[in-house]
């Protein structure tokens, strides 16, 4: 029985870990290194024998925070907050090698005017789709049209990198980005890892990915082919696994469509959106995860959420790439 949100238990601590090495079957990290160490089991039995996270460096920073560790795990051990805390005491400590990355990629954007947000649908936007205006177009279309979304200058972009790395967020510059988020109708991600943050930060406003807001309408499903591989954007599907596995499981079942889930369900990640893999420090690379997701399937289409996976098939295979929102338009 899958239990909802609402009922759901609170998640356990790394002391719950039986290693069981599910979590390793969904695990980029272990695919493509097969080092038990690199893995959250390895991260978990080392902190119940006494370990710091200064003798878990290498592991600590080589995970890619696609969540699905989290929603595989029998034990509901809160593995993403297990190795974010051990990021944060590395970073405290001055021995994040994550900390200079994570500034590199994304400075806070210039204080600008607040816009009216009041019962609003806010989009929070990747570069990639502010940079398209055919995507951006049809994300704003697909959630009500002008009228009714604002698409936000500001969308935490350092913040989330700061959060990813364990560095701690200037509290001024967080209520900077979630003040014109309050009072807001809902908030759309293209990337899911501010998820389970914004979830706790905005406990009244309804958070979702755009692929989840896109798939709502019957005409964006009735473009999804059979011959389509769609790529769910993981770090938003394992963020509220226990809901969005029913709805995605619906679309397949609708559309006929392949997906990039395993056979527990979990989305296999491209990783192309983590701060190792952007920076090319981490082990796992972009083109071997596509190659895993693709392994045994040959799609004639991608249907993407975020256009940073889009790119990833796009350049390592050459494939055609459409992002869900458009589809219809």
């Amino acid at each position: 029985m899958i239990l909802s949100a609402a009922k759901s238990p609170p998640r356990a601590t790394f002391a719950a870990c039986s290693g069981c090495d599910v979590c390793a079957l969904a695990c980029a990290v272990w695919q493509q290194t097969r080092d038990v160490r690199l893995t959250p089991k390895g991260r978990a039995m080392g902190l119940q024998s006494g370990a710091r996270a200064e003798d878990m460096v290498e592991s600590v920073s080589a995970c890619i925070m696609c969540g699905a560790c989290m929603a595989a795990c029998p034990e509901r051990i809160d593995t993403l907050a297990m190795t974010l805390g051990l990021r944060a005491e590395l970073a405290a400590r001055g021995h994040s090698p994550l900390a200079q990355q994570a500034g590199d990629l994304a400075a806070p954007p210039p204080e600008g005017k607040t816009p009216f947000t009041h019962f609003k649908t806010l989009l929070l936007a990747e570069e990639r789709v502010l940079s398209d205006i055919s995507s951006l177009s049809s994300i704003i279309l697909r959630l009500g049209g002008p009228a009714h979304v604002v698409v936000m200058e500001d969308v935490g972009r350092d913040i989330a990198a700061a959060l990813e790395a364990g560095l701690t967020v200037d509290a001024q510059r967080l209520e900077r980005f979630l003040a014109p988020l309050r009072g807001c109708l809902r908030v759309v991600t293209c990337d899911g890892f501010l998820h389970p943050f914004l979830r706790r930060w905005l406990p009244r406003t309804r958070v979702l990915g755009v692929g989840e807001a896109a798939i709502a309408h019957p005409e964006v499903r009735r473009e999804i082919r059979g011959t389509d591989l769609y790529v769910v954007e993981a770090r938003a599907y394992h963020a509220d696994f226990e809901r969005l596995v029913r709805v995605y499981d619906a679309l397949r079942h609708e559309t006929g469509c392949d997906m990039n889930l395993d056979l527990q369900r979990l989305a296999i990640p491209t990783a192309a959106g983590a701060i190792p893999t952007r920076n090319g420090t981490g082990p796992v690379r972009v083109s071997e995860q596509v190659r895993w997701i693709l392994e045994g399937r040959h799609p004639r289409r991608v249907v993407v959420e975020n256009l940073a996976d889009g790119e990833a098939f796009r350049r390592e295979r050459g494939l055609p790439v459409v992002h869900v929102a458009a589809l219809g338009a």
